[in-house]
């Protein structure tokens, strides 16, 4: 199956990509539309998501921002594994870009995002030049078992910083100008919240502990939370849309 090239439209990709560049990475991994035109993607085709950017001249741009490998429809949206390919100006290559129509990207000043409305199969040929200009951004390593330790580094503060740069090299107990301080702890979604209590609150601790992990709590809510919000996010519509009108 052919390889098809889509436009997002120019709201759809500010209000989803907001403050991208060429160079950042666009994690969609939906693209919304029943057109026709996007069956030809077929069950191990390749989609590859474009949009039309203004320049400081007042010219156009046209960036690929994603490719979705082997998206599969539901009837309203084309969905696949998140996007790997960083941002890149692919405006050098559009007129080497022929489609399998063999009719390239014509039109004039300004007109750049209405000639790519309707999706467009891409050649071989086509498709092994966008991938060549955006390589493969590689997965981010996985987290690091256990609690992450969320203590900001401190230079100047009169008591030992405990940020996880330095916790290594921390005591469990220490004297600053006469008062004794103890190392203490909170957990909550897996954050870990070092802090230094003065040894005459230890009888306090338990109060201290329950009231700081309540506000850890709210303050950073589950790894699992935040991932899943990012993919309602996509599933919403906040990903690109073929429907909407670039101008």
């Amino acid at each position: 199956m052919p390889d098809v090239l889509a436009i997002v439209s120019k709201a759809i990709f500010e209000k989803s990509a907001r403050n991208a560049k060429v160079g950042s990475l666009w994690p969609t991994h939906a693209y919304r539309s029943a057109n026709k035109q996007l069956e030809k993607l077929g069950s191990d085709g390749r989609l590859f998501l474009v949009t039309v950017r203004p320049t400081e001249n007042k010219g156009e741009a046209l960036w690929l921002v994603g490719v979705l490998e082997r998206p599969s429809f539901d009837g309203e949206t084309w969905s696949a594994d998140r996007n790997r390919r960083p941002i890149v100006d692919i405006t050098r290559l559009k007129d080497k870009l022929k489609f399998e129509s063999g009719k390239g990207l014509g039109g004039g000043k300004g007109s750049l995002a209405m000639s790519l409305q309707t999706p467009r199969a891409l050649t071989k040929e086509d498709a092994t030049l966008l991938l060549a200009a955006a390589p493969l951004r590689p997965p981010r390593e996985p987290r690091p078992p256990g609690p992450v330790n969320v203590a900001r580094h401190e230079d100047k503060a009169p008591l030992p910083c405990l940020c996880k740069r330095c916790f290594a090299a921390s005591r469990e107990r220490i004297e600053v100008e006469g008062e004794t301080y103890v190392r203490a702890k909170v957990e909550a979604n897996e954050r870990v919240l070092h802090f230094w209590l003065p040894a005459a609150l230890q009888d306090e601790l338990a109060e201290i502990t329950s009231q700081l992990t309540e506000r850890l709590k709210r303050r950073m809510p589950p790894w699992v939370k935040k991932e899943q919000a990012a993919d309602d996010k996509d599933a919403d519509g906040d990903d690109g849309d073929d429907d909407a009108d670039d101008e």
